[in-house]
């Protein structure tokens, strides 16, 4: 079938081949070194390997130093991580960097990520000759940038100055003029005499404009209105125009850009054991569509977004989801710092084309953005805070018993969580009033003895983590409250531990006698502490635990003599009792305390973890739970920020007033008067006097359009960035938008009406020569479609696409694949689905303002093979395939104007028609090389059960994971887990397409301490004795030479539990070799071969229809 479908495609119209494009990473690669990578260098790295101290030889504050090493060779190899010996030394492989304390796993993986991207490092080269970070001379350059000039609307070129003919529809090519647009294209057509390609035809037009507009195909039924509208071309498009634009689906194909710079996501990064789900996120999404449909003034839209709980709106206000701008990206693991960083790029970056973020650590080395400039804005992110309760928003009323089912398992799944946390503290109470020795001691080793870490006194002392963390904040407190120092029983403890070890040895003589003399002293404790005469603070503590612990067991007995008694007897023992269990009690832990202290370990971790995905689990996929918006809230007191002299903490330079940028404001600016400053960085932002903004908008939305902006770089309007191609036009627009109210919509129209986007893609020769990237426009650019309008177009073909605008996420991969509009796509940012990762997603980690455009083998795998293509493919074939006494032109016809708006030409439904007869009479199956199953570990060929869940990214038993009878079975492309129970394997199957000899290699690898690791074997008729290995924590070679095979031979790659499967990840991904007669190789490579189920057969209507969502035509825009 498959080779069906390649001879096919190839008929029909072009080859399903993807031009490569341009793809212009390094300045993004440039600002992850900025805002990431040297921020981590400085503060890990630079105080012993850098100008002032190189140990080992080694400099890591330049490129070169990088390169070049130290003692041990190069400190990183570009893309070559296990080489790179600052990997080794990160992850304490032999070295150990830094020394101190390991890094957090994802400043390693910066790291990683790094050196995977080729070390970029920005270029030690100073912009039109300023020295690299001095802002004097930076700013001087700066006074005569473009992009920081005011705004100023110049005249509508006269192109009958030019010596062109009179501006009219039907003037001769290169002088047609729609409206202004086209006076300043043309202007420059006849500057540099280019002449311009004629308009494309009516259907070309409209295929390009509703995918443009709405990301969708025109319908058959749209196409033809078009053409036969006998209105002037001008005319009739007008009318396709502000059909598009009233489109509700509009807003779903721009808010996708939208989405791209806000760094979208429906997660935040990874943190372990947490549910990382945002719930609401898709709030803010439909907040962007629904502004984007209205046609809210882009100043409004922006400040909604940044201050919108600054603008007397109510309390359940739909617009409150605005701020999700600021809330829905990474965490950072609650790192502040980070997340301010974070926020201040997609702030300044995103709106303005300004990289602030790159003045974190100095002085920005190429704008004028001075290092006080960024602290400026940090004051203003650090001055706010993410609520722990997002609040309600108004929305359409939710059916009752949805909204009555959805209370319910809220309230049992947050039931769960409190009793759990009751237990918790119960379990911590019981653990010191059961033995309170430990802790004490514990308590001594963190604070007195030395500065031991939680963990290390947990493991030494032997005690309950949720309970030795609060009971030792608690304590510490104690101990720092002076009005406790006249207390019965906290008045010696805290006159003590107030002191250093020697201070107290020195004293003590003094103090137990003055002890000895209070009459306020509890009785029972005096007499201890007399008697015992402790010289040491380590001894007063003994004495404290053990007059305590005799409290608690006397409360013990008293309480089974009595279960209803309420005090103890004896008055000084009952001062004793309350002081530990009384309201304010040291014992009486608080619960979240409790809580944060459980965290300490893995076990405690996954539990909590378990329980607040549950309850996340019923806000994020309950029908019937109400919208909240993910607002941001100011701090009750605004930060005061001082600058972090090279991006430390540790290291204050001085205070900074919250203010604008200085570029923009002025050196002199008024700081932001109220609360954080966000409402101020709002109107600042969107002030008619900051050029930078309208531009930006005016730039991008340009882009889209003709597939290059008028400024090449999208997102950086800096000194490094070009001029504009086209300056009078880019401020004409920029001015005329603001003139407009601001308008989204004025200006997709404006830009829609020229004739310079109407124009063919053809472009003549001497264009080609004069002008080989189309800098001047003669011409459209052709694109290719992005992976949603790709996927949307296969949906809206096949009648299958869902148009319901706004609603939660749903996940592409999973099966049955939703029919929804990909903008909806439940984006992860831990685990991206395949789907948007193998055509180039925007990364939600950090705002894009422009995709890259890639071409990989992945993408044409997906066309050909995945069973979501296939699906559209049997649905675009039940609505063409002719019924009755149709004969086959009618329905060829049918499904090229669903796919390519046109009908088939006579030779295509010649062609055509010729394979549909020989199609009908074949009946190809797909074998899948690879299999994936499950069965006996002892069993034999016939022992193995497919795993037939597919979930987009491995196979696994069932759509429930795990699975309640065999756990955590699954294959990965790289490896898996092992089933649960005796006896039982999970299997890798390869099936021989071939007739000859093999051999397998392969590294088994077990990479945890835990469990008892797994047993393997490759499995076979042709292999004898049967191969086996074992691996714990450990990995091992598996090569088998020399197997005979015959077509259909299985080899079953068989791995096991040991006693039990706790544990037991694996990864094993061999490789098969063949070598024929002619000393050929044939390589079957299980991570490489690892794909989707199989394609089911298709008949000779379906492959046509798949055929033709092959092609370039359906791919690319003309």
């Amino acid at each position: 079938m498959q080779q069906s479908l390649f001879v096919l495609a190839c008929i029909v119209l072009t080859a399903a081949t993807a031009v490569a494009q341009t793809d212009d990473r390094q300045q993004r690669r440039e600002r992850f070194f900025e805002a990431r990578v040297r921020p981590l260098l400085i503060a890990k790295c630079y105080e012993c390997h850098s100008d002032v101290k190189q140990e080992s030889g080694l400099r890591l504050d330049s490129r070169m130093g990088v390169l070049r090493g130290g003692d041990s060779g190069p400190a990183a190899i570009a893309r070559d991580t296990a080489e790179s010996l600052i990997m080794q030394a990160v992850l304490y492989e032999g070295l150990e960097m830094p020394p101190e304390a390991p890094l957090e796993e994802d400043e390693i993986d910066v790291f990683k990520k790094w050196i995977m991207m080729g070390l970029p490092w920005p270029e030690e080269a100073a912009p039109a000759a300023a020295a690299l970070g001095d802002q004097v001379a930076i700013n001087k350059i700066a006074k005569n940038h473009w992009a920081f000039q005011p705004i100023r609307q110049p005249p509508v070129p006269d192109l009958a100055s030019q010596g062109a003919t009179a501006p009219a529809n039907d003037a001769p090519v290169g002088c047609r003029i729609n409206n202004p647009v086209d006076a300043f294209i043309n202007s420059q057509l006849i500057e540099h005499e280019l002449p311009a390609s004629k308009p494309a035809d009516r259907r070309t037009l409209i295929r390009r404009a509703t995918m443009d507009v709405i990301g969708l195909p025109p319908t058959p039924r749209e196409v033809s209105d078009f053409i036969q509208d006998d209105s002037s071309d001008s005319a009739a498009f007008a009318k396709v125009i502000d059909r598009l634009l009233a489109s509700e689906h509009y807003g779903e194909r721009w808010g996708r850009y939208w989405l791209d710079l806000a760094r979208y996501a429906d997660t935040q990064d990874w943190q372990a054991q947490a549910d990382v789900r945002y719930p609401f996120a898709y709030t803010f999404r439909d907040y962007v569509i629904d502004s984007l449909n209205a046609d809210k003034p882009y100043d409004r839209f922006i400040t909604e977004q940044i201050a919108a709980d600054s603008l007397g709106l109510p309390d359940d206000a739909p617009e409150l989801a605005a701020l999700g701008f600021i809330t829905v990206g990474p965490r950072f693991r609650n790192n502040r710092i980070e997340r301010a960083a974070d926020q201040i790029d997609v702030v300044t970056r995103g709106l303005m084309g300004l990289t602030v973020a790159c003045a974190r650590c100095h002085d920005h080395k190429y704008d004028p953005i001075p290092i006080e400039d960024y602290y400026s804005l940090y004051g203003v992110m650090a001055s706010c805070e993410i609520p722990d309760e997002f609040p309600e928003i108004s929305s359409l009323s939710v059916d009752e018993d949805l909204s009555k089912d959805f209370q319910r398992q809220l309230n049992r799944a947050q039931s769960a969580m409190s009793k759990y946390r009751r237990d918790l503290r119960s379990q911590a109470i019981a653990k010191l009033k059961q033995n309170c020795e430990p802790y004490f001691l514990g308590y001594y080793d963190m604070h007195v003895g030395s500065q031991m870490q939680i963990r290390a006194v947990v493991s030494k002392r032997k005690v309950e983590h949720s309970a030795m963390t609060p009971l030792a904040a608690d304590l510490l407190k104690l101990t720092r409250q002076k009005r406790l120092s006249n207390d019965p029983v906290w008045g010696p403890w805290v006159a003590a531990f107030s002191k250093s070890e020697s201070d107290y040895a020195s004293s003590h003589g003094d103090l137990i006698a003055k002890w000895k003399a209070d009459t306020k002293l509890n009785p029972v404790l005096q007499k201890a502490i007399v008697t015992a005469s402790p010289k040491t603070l380590l001894d007063l503590l003994l004495v404290y635990a053990s007059e305590f612990q005799q409290v608690m067991d006397a409360w013990r007995t008293a309480s089974k003599q009595n279960p209803d008694a309420a005090r103890l007897s004896d008055d000084s023992q009952e001062q004793i009792r309350l002081a530990l269990l009384g309201n304010d009690g040291l014992f009486m832990l608080d619960e979240q305390a409790v809580v944060n202290g459980s965290r300490l370990l893995g076990s405690g971790r996954r539990k909590l973890g378990d329980l607040e995905k549950a309850i996340g689990e019923v806000y994020a996929t309950h029908p019937g739970a109400p919208p909240k918006a993910m607002v941001i809230e100011d701090k009750p007191t605004p930060v005061n920020p001082y600058v972090m002299l090279r991006g430390e903490p540790a290291r204050r330079g001085d205070r900074v007033p919250r203010r604008f940028v200085s570029i923009m404001a002025g050196e002199d600016a008024e700081p932001f008067a109220d609360g954080s400053g966000r409402a101020g960085l709002a109107a600042a932002i969107t002030s008619a006097d900051n050029p930078l903004t309208p531009r930006v908008i005016v730039n991008r939305v340009w882009s889209k359009y003709f597939d290059n902006g008028l400024v090449e770089s999208a997102d950086d309007f800096g000194l490094r960035s070009p001029p504009p191609s086209h300056p009078e036009l880019l401020d004409w627009l920029a001015s005329e938008f603001i003139q407009h109210d601001w308008s989204l919509k004025w200006l997709h129209r404006t830009i829609l009406s020229s004739a310079a986007y109407q124009r063919g893609s053809d472009r003549n020769e001497i264009a080609r020569e004069r002008d080989p990237e189309n800098v001047f426009l003669s011409h459209q650019n052709r694109k290719r479609l992005d992976f949603e309008a790709m996927r949307d177009a296969m949906l809206a073909v096949s009648e299958t696409l869902d148009p319901n605008v706004g609603g939660r996420s749903v996940k592409l991969s999973e099966t049955p694949y939703p029919t929804r509009r990909t903008v909806y796509a439940y984006v992860d940012r831990v685990e991206l689905d395949p789907m948007l990762r193998a055509f180039d997603f925007a990364t939600p980690t950090t705002s894009t303002a422009e995709r890259s455009v890639t071409t990989v083998p992945q993408q044409s795998l997906f066309v050909m093979n995945h069973p979501f293509v296939v699906q559209c493919a049997k649905e675009l074939a039940k609505l063409a395939r002719p019924s009755g006494n149709e004969d086959h032109a009618t329905g060829i016809n049918a499904i090229y104007q669903r796919v390519l708006s046109r009908d088939a030409t006579p030779t295509e439904r010649k062609l055509v028609t010729r394979f549909l007869s020989v199609a009908e009479t074949t009946n190809e199956e797909d074998l899948a090389v690879w299999q994936y199953g499950i069965g006996s570990f002892d069993g034999t060929e016939h022992d193995f059960e497919p795993l037939e869940q597919w979930t987009g990214q491995q196979y696994q038993f069932s759509d429930t994971f795990p699975d309640a009878n065999v756990g955590y079975v699954r294959l990965t492309s790289r490896g898996g887990n092992t089933p649960r129970g005796a006896n039982r394997a999970v299997i890798r199957r390869w099936v021989s397409p071939i007739e000859g000899t093999v051999s397998i290699t392969g590294i088994l690898k077990h990479e945890r301490d835990k469990g008892d690791g797994v047993i393997a074997k490759i499995a076979s008729d042709t292999i004898e004795p049967t191969p086996s290995w074992t691996a714990l924590n450990s990995q091992c070679e598996t090569r088998v030479e020399n197997v005979n095979v015959r077509v259909g031979t299985t080899i079953d790659f068989v791995i096991g539990a040991g006693k039990n499967a706790s544990n037991d990840i694996f990864l094993w991904s061999p490789e098969i070799r063949a070598i024929d007669a002619a000393n050929m190789t044939t390589v079957w490579n299980a991570s490489a071969g690892f794909s989707p189920p199989p394609v089911p057969h298709l008949d000779g209507w379906e492959q046509l229809a798949q055929a033709l969502m092959l092609t370039n035509e359906f791919f690319y825009l003309d």
